[in-house]
Order: structure tokens, then sequence, then C-alpha cells
């Protein structure tokens, strides 16, 4: 029997945080119907040991699979070969699951066909244990449980990584692979699916639980200045994406596509705004001031649909002043993260 959900779990030396995530999955009347896949990124500490103690325990839902180091996308590539459920979830290894909010989750995937299902989530913050919902609700005057027409809602919509689950036949008919040896491919995992989605209904649980303010996180700042490179990658990619699917233009598309094109450039756009933050979070100078004019110069000549959805308040008014406000933008990025 089809179980209805696989949960691809991403596990790279997390032993401190492991065994919290696999327990969170250990609920007896759903275990049968889910599909636990670890994927051991070449763990160098206890992390396999500890995972293997599950797949021994309970066989009919874990199982660990060992690959050699790839990163984050590596693993989520092996997870759509080999996920086996009707639908498809990523939890990364050091975060968890709310267990009462996941059997309500599955309770609704066997209910339901939708191509996405969205839940929220919560941000845990590490130190405090503090709580934060993470979505309010997807949209104005959501009806949770009604199946919407994807492109009819997905002007209003941004689906992160934590809160969608998708049919696992999309991501396997439409396979394109995560970039590998990379962070930040979360952007693309949300986005390739996307020309392929028809439906969409909400669930107003969070199910995901997201540790954030842990040390070597990729998205502090630091790290994000060290592995700018690896954001820029994957902006790439998602920019070669678009252009494969849409080109540069939206003339010509019919409705649909030009729905899918809107929310797509908008989500790309999110990137670059983010990718304009690492920038400006460099100490301010002349040189990186250039640094950032030529960047932005080029999403423009590479891309003017992605360049004009870039919604972000701080990027217009750079633009808009001729980048004359880059010390006093770049001095309001660095008292944010303090």
């Amino acid at each position: 029997m089809e179980k209805s959900l696989t949960v691809v779990i991403p596990m790279y030396n997390i032993e401190k945080y492991i065994r919290e995530c696999l327990d969170s999955f250990c609920i007896p009347e759903l275990m049968k119907n889910i599909e636990v896949l670890i994927i051991d990124d070449g763990s160098q500490d206890r992390s396999a040991k500890i995972a293997e103690e599950f797949q021994t325990k309970y066989p009919e839902t874990f199982r660990v699979i060992h690959k050699e180091n790839g990163g984050h996308g590596s693993t989520i590539n092996r997870g759509i070969q080999e996920a086996s459920g009707k639908y498809f979830k990523v939890v990364d290894g050091d975060d968890w699951v709310n267990q009462d909010a996941l059997k309500r989750l599955v309770e609704s995937l066997q209910r339901n066909h939708s191509d996405i299902v969205c839940s929220d989530f919560k941000w845990v913050f590490d130190k405090s244990g503090r709580e934060k919902v993470g979505v309010s609700q997807p949209f104005p005057k959501v009806i949770y449980g009604k199946e919407y027409s994807f492109t009819d809602i997905c002007g209003e919509l941004y689906i992160k990584m934590h809160s969608m689950t998708i049919k696992t036949q999309i991501l396997k008919e439409h396979f394109i692979p995560l970039d590998e040896h990379c962070f930040y491919v979360d952007w693309e995992y949300t986005a390739y699916p996307i020309p392929y989605v028809s439906s969409i209904m909400f669930i107003p649980d969070c199910v995901y639980m997201y540790r954030v303010g842990r040390e070597g996180q990729s998205v502090n700042i630091q790290n994000m200045q060290k592995n700018i490179k690896h954001h820029l990658t994957v902006l790439r990619s998602l920019m070669a994406f678009y252009k494969r699917q849409y080109g540069c233009s939206m003339n010509g598309l019919d409705r649909e596509s030009q729905k899918k094109a809107e929310y797509l450039a908008q989500l790309i756009g999110r990137v670059v705004a983010s990718q304009t933050k690492i920038y400006l979070s460099f100490p301010i100078s002349r040189q990186n001031k250039q640094r950032l004019i030529k960047f932005d110069e080029k999403v423009k000549k590479q891309n003017p649909v992605i360049y004009d959805h870039v919604q972000n308040r701080s990027v217009w008014l750079l633009r808009k002043s001729n980048f004359r406000l880059y010390a006093i933008a770049a001095y309001l990025v660095k008292m944010r993260k303090q």
C-alpha cells in the first residue's frame, strides 16, 4: 500500500539534534502511513549511528541512506529519487515536527489530492526556546481545507520550504537537480516545481518547528558573507531556469503561464534582494559599492522581468537614488543584524 507521505531528512554531523528530530515522527498511529528517509550526507560524528537505531527499531518507517558528502541539495535530490509516498516533505535534521500537527497534515493528505498542501511553521530560537509563528495566514480571507487553483491566488503567496508538502509525482516527473555542494538551495526546491502545479490547499497547523540561532547556520550574516558565491550560484540557476521556462518577457504567455511567471519572478526577486543585503553587509567602501552596482546592472541586463519584480523597498530606494543612499542602506543593514 502506498504511504501518504515521504519525509526526507538531510543529515550531516548533527548528533546533538538528530534524535529529537527522529523522535518527533514516532507516532504509533501514524508510522505505518509515513516513510522517513534519513539521507546521511557523509557524517563523521555519531549522527548515522543514532539514525540506524531508529531504522532497526522501526524498519517499516525509517530508512537510512548513506552517501558521499554533496551538500543539502544532493540529499534532497537523492530523497526524490528514493521516495515512494504520495506526498513529499523535507525536514532538516536539526529541526523537528509538532506531532499533533503532523497527524492532522497526514489526515489531510489522505483525504485530498491537491498538488501542494501548505501548513504553517514556527521559528524556535535555539538559546531561549522562544517560539514565533512563521506566517499568521497565507493570504487574506484564506479558507483552510479548500482546494484553490494555484494561478487564482499565487499573486498573494510566498511558499517556503518549511510550509510546503508536494506531490511526489510532480518532483519525479519534472526532476530538476538542485545545486550540490551549495547552500541556499531551498529557493530552488520551492521554485522548480511551480510550472507544473495546478492546485493548492492550506491547513492552519504549525507542522514544522524551525530551529534558528544555531551556531554555524548558513543564514547567519557572517556565514552569508563567507558563502556569497553559493548564494550567487543559486541565483544564477534560478535565473537560468526562469529563462528556459518563460524567456525574458511575458509577451505572448497565456494567463496561466503569465501568473506562474509572475510568481517565480517575485520569488527570484527575493533572492536578488537577499544578495543585495549581503553586499550591503560588507564594510562600507567605494569598491563594495561598485560591486553592488555591477551586480544590479547585471541582473537588469540578464532578465529585466526579474529585475522589475524585486519588491524590496531598500533595493527600490537604492535604485531610485542611483545608489547615492548606499552608505545609509549599508549602515541600516548592519544595525538590523546586531
